[in-house]
């Protein structure tokens, strides 16, 4: 599979910004849209030499169309000669995208691919983005029809045309398009503005969705079943045995053979033998539920059966004409498919791999985290002195870190110093975590390292920040080899309330779960407006009502007591409207 990346345009519309190196969520758009597409076998970005390849990925190929500004069929078939250059197979789909998409993901262009693969008709798929607009420059197209779709327009185009010919006359006949979230492009100075303002203290639901889109899930592992529990598939899971494995008895009753009556041997058929019990016609023997059935024979359920004075066995006059017995592959046979990929490794799944034979699952496992706990103020004394504090949160927040899906590793103690900080946020260790999440140093004070260490790391920022109250200095950063690194407010409330929001999306992300879908509810009373988001504790009354308290000390848990959730109260709300409520752990 390639991906061609547009590069090379003028943007005459941007006012000398040049777009393709345009920089939005620390990254430019072309590297975004490299990412992207990093699934594919080969990427090759088209455009001036200064747009590709990325700084980091040597492996991403560059062109150029001929002339200069030649448009986007020029473009086009100087990547085909690229790529084709690079590789002796004959790929069958290439993706042809512009590099002004500050939002798009791999998860879009997946998709794009997943629709054309689906239905051998189509020449080609195009995405439609949130305007309605059919974006022609975010496709997947079968080559061939690519390559004389564009053989045929450069044939065409009139000699010295410096802009080439237009890209609809490339398209095929066969084509169909899909709306797609996150495939918006840039066109003008405010778009780019837009787009930069949206990664600024984004909205809750903002940073869910650039954690959903920026987060690279977790390599998969092959492990027995048993070992997978709380982890998420990342491949089907395949019935190796069909289920039940053998004819097996549903009900209690009596194995007979022919129509009846029957004569009643004296053997009796229970769970777990392994003798073949060889039954003549019209004769019948007890049998247990769970029992394999004779060969031949079928079940007679003890409530539908009699026997009369001589011992003989009947069915009953009021009884329905019906075999109890389960037969091979009834519920499911070799190579049915019984969870998809995504599907979270609970009790039920890690039963049905049992029953299934499944020797071996593909999982993403809980991501491991490293707790970190900053602040020289902060100490084990129960009696501390006056400028130093107990620690209230670190023995508590592993708690919430698992109920948000994590698997807690680690939980140290972070001093004030450059040196510490590096150390924390390097997350030492074998296997090296996948996860640190800090908790302090993120408000820009005096003795607020995180910022600084994550620079020294080469953290790129992914939510830089959040709008609403407690939590606006949350952020969360990703390194180069891909480890998150999590900044949460030192205070309780607001390192507890920050983490129930954004937890449950990050590991969501991480093992290619998908995202979590907001819970709402009404509250009983209302609350005091505010021009920020808040998060307040609420308790559950019955009913589907939900009751919150309007403020709340954020130096100590003690609001969370008692309580069922948070709700987090929106600027746009007003009373009536339904409310997001994030539960919390009770244990």
């Amino acid at each position: 599979m390639e991906a061609l990346i547009l590069a090379g345009g003028r943007s005459s519309r941007m006012q000398g910004t040049d777009k393709p190196s345009a920089v939005v969520d620390g990254m430019s758009l072309v590297d975004r849209v490299v990412e992207a597409a990093s699934f594919c076998d080969t990427v090759v970005v088209v455009g001036p030499s200064d747009a590709a390849p990325p700084r980091g990925r040597p492996s991403v190929l560059h062109a150029r169309e001929d002339p200069p500004f030649g448009g986007p069929v020029s473009a086009i078939g100087a990547g085909l000669t690229a790529a084709q250059a690079d590789t002796s197979d004959s790929t069958d789909i290439v993706l042809v995208l512009s590099a002004d998409l500050p939002y798009v993901s791999g998860r879009e262009l997946r998709e794009l691919v997943h629709a054309l693969e689906q239905d051998f008709s189509l020449d080609a798929v195009f995405g439609v983005d949130s305007s309605d607009r059919v974006q022609y420059l975010v496709g997947a197209w079968r080559r061939g029809a690519l390559e004389r779709g564009v053989a045929t327009a450069l044939r065409s185009s009139p000699p010295g045309d410096g802009r080439g010919p237009s890209l609809r006359r490339v398209l095929p006949d066969a084509v169909t398009t899909m709306h797609l979230a996150g495939i918006d492009d840039v066109d003008t100075p405010d778009e780019l503005a837009d787009a930069r303002g949206a990664s600024v203290r984004p909205t809750v639901a903002r940073a869910r969705f650039l954690l959903d889109r920026r987060v690279r899930p977790l390599p998969p592992r092959t492990v027995r079943p048993a070992e997978s529990l709380g982890g998420t598939l990342a491949a089907p899971m395949i019935a190796a045995e069909p289920f039940p494995a053998f004819v097996t008895s549903a009900m209690d009753g009596y194995a007979v053979t022919g129509d009846g009556p029957w004569r009643l041997d004296d053997a009796v058929v229970v769970a777990g033998d392994t003798a073949t019990v060889a039954l003549a016609a019209g004769h019948a023997v007890r049998i247990a539920t769970g029992a394999a059935v004779p060969v031949g024979a079928s079940v007679l359920r003890d409530e539908f059966a009699r026997t009369d004075t001589a011992g003989v066995l009947h069915r009953r006059d009021d009884a329905p004409v019906r075999d109890d017995a389960r037969r091979i592959a009834e519920d499911w046979d070799v190579g049915t498919a019984l969870a998809p990929v995504g599907t979270a490794v609970s009790p039920a799944v890690l039963s049905a791999a049992l029953s299934a034979g499944v020797a071996h699952v593909s999982v993403r496992p809980a991501p491991t985290v490293r707790l970190v706990i900053t602040g020289d103020e902060i100490g084990d004394d129960p009696h501390p002195v006056a400028g130093r504090i107990r620690d209230t949160i670190g023995p508590v927040m592993p708690i919430y870190l698992r109920w948000c899906g994590f698997s807690v590793t680690e939980v140290v103690h972070c001093e004030d110093t450059a040196a510490a900080f590096d150390d924390a946020v390097a997350g030492t260790g074998s296997p090296p975590p996948d996860v640190v999440v800090v908790i302090g140093a993120t408000g820009g004070g005096a003795a607020d390292r995180l910022s600084d260490a994550l620079v020294r790391a080469r953290g790129r920022r992914i939510v830089d920040g959040l709008a609403c109250r407690p939590g606006g200095s949350a952020s969360v950063s990703v390194l180069p080899d891909d480890r998150i690194v999590v900044g949460v407010p030192g205070n309780p409330y607001a390192a507890v309330s920050t983490v129930c929001l954004l937890g449950p999306a990050l590991a969501c992300a991480l093992t290619g779960r998908p995202a979590p879908q907001p819970v709402t509810a009404e509250l009983a009373a209302d609350v005091t407006p505010a021009t920020v988001t808040r998060v307040l504790p609420a308790t559950y009354l019955g009913g589907g009502t939900w009751a919150c308290q309007d403020s709340v000390r954020t130096a100590h848990l003690a609001a969370l007591i008692g309580r069922d959730g948070l709700a987090v109260i929106t600027p746009e709300w007003s009373p009536g409207d339904r409310v997001e409520i994030v539960s919390l752990p009770q244990r």
